[in-house]
């Protein structure tokens, strides 16, 4: 393949699980440069990879970039940021102005885009742009491969999100029904505590991306459970299951919502649906307490399909 120039949008989760842990898999493989992120440059014949273009100035800039350098451009998304978000999302996303640039200026700009889910490139095709491939999120063998243990006889559930699934006047992803059934259990909170459940404890702040899997596996292994809720809107249908490979691999069940990925690749057991009153989530909760290594043994057989390798990025490129 011709050389691939990498530049992520930012060194951020997103950064490095889409774009600079691939790119470290096909190192040793092919020609691959990881820049800093925002820095540009290339020679003739090679393919830049970048991520997130969504604003017209970037675009402008980028598509002179490409002229100049006569260079191929993948852009790879894996948040939906051009479709109206729901309202407590507090990321202050421009969807309308997004919509607009992209709209005019993708077909000018990528030879290819590139998504974590089938609803992304079904979004990405709604813009007018067709030429997109699904690479779904996957994670590093050597970060994320974790002995199991026994989960604590207790009921205890852990939370790994950040205040961009909730906003202090609505309960974001979590449903009443699962508010009310959470209020007087324990539960420890990776990152930012949600408002409504005042008996949440803070256990540890978010950290730097590559201490993440060892901190979360560390605080995750103290629960019984990892919940991962999301509300059935446009944007959370769009998004990846990453959350369940990461419970996958540290062998905690995660309870996560009948929404996008997570429903294709659940065990039924471990669903809980988002019109779920406190007794099927009490119900739920029970069920799979008691068929916990069954449904951790279907986490594992996901995971194993999702270990990252370099030979499908290799092969895109190459073509």
């Amino acid at each position: 393949m011709s050389k691939l120039n990498v530049v992520p949008m930012d060194n951020k989760a997103c950064g490095y699980y889409r774009l600079i842990y691939p790119a470290q898999a096909m190192y040793n493989f092919t020609k691959v440069n990881i820049a800093p992120p925002l820095l540009f440059s290339g020679n003739k014949g090679e393919w830049v990879w970048t991520a997130r273009v969504c604003n017209a100035d970037v675009f402008k800039v980028l598509i002179d970039f490409k002229k100049k350098n006569n260079v191929k451009i993948a852009i790879d998304y894996d948040d939906c940021l051009w479709e109206e978000p729901p309202a407590y999302n507090r990321c202050n996303i421009k969807w309308k102005e997004n919509n607009a640039d992209m709209r005019e200026y993708l077909g000018q700009l990528a030879d290819l885009v590139i998504v974590s889910t089938e609803e992304l490139a079904e979004s990405i095709h709604r813009l007018g742009y067709q030429n997109t491939v699904v690479m779904k999120n996957c994670l590093e063998y050597n970060r994320w491969r974790f002995d199991y243990y026994e989960p604590s006889a207790n009921l205890s559930f852990f939370y790994a999100g950040s205040a961009t699934h909730w906003s202090p006047d609505s309960y974001g992803d979590f449903t009443p029904e699962f508010v009310k059934y959470l209020r007087n259990k324990e539960v420890n909170v990776l990152g930012t505590n949600p408002t409504f459940l005042p008996s949440s404890r803070n256990v540890c702040k978010w950290v730097d991306i590559n201490a993440y899997p060892t901190v979360f596996a560390k605080h995750a292994l103290k629960s019984k459970f990892v919940i991962a809720p999301l509300q059935d809107n446009l944007f959370n249908r769009c998004k990846s299951d990453l959350k369940y490979l990461e419970c996958a691999a540290v062998g905690r069940v995660c309870l996560c919502s009948d929404v996008g990925e997570y429903m294709k690749v659940a065990h039924p057991m471990q669903i809980i649906p988002n019109d779920a009153d406190f007794n099927k989530i009490e119900y739920i909760v029970n069920r799979a307490t008691k068929h916990y290594k069954e449904i951790i043994q279907h986490q594992y057989k996901v995971l194993n399909e999702r270990w990252l390798r370099p030979e499908p990025y290799i092969e895109l490129f190459s073509k």
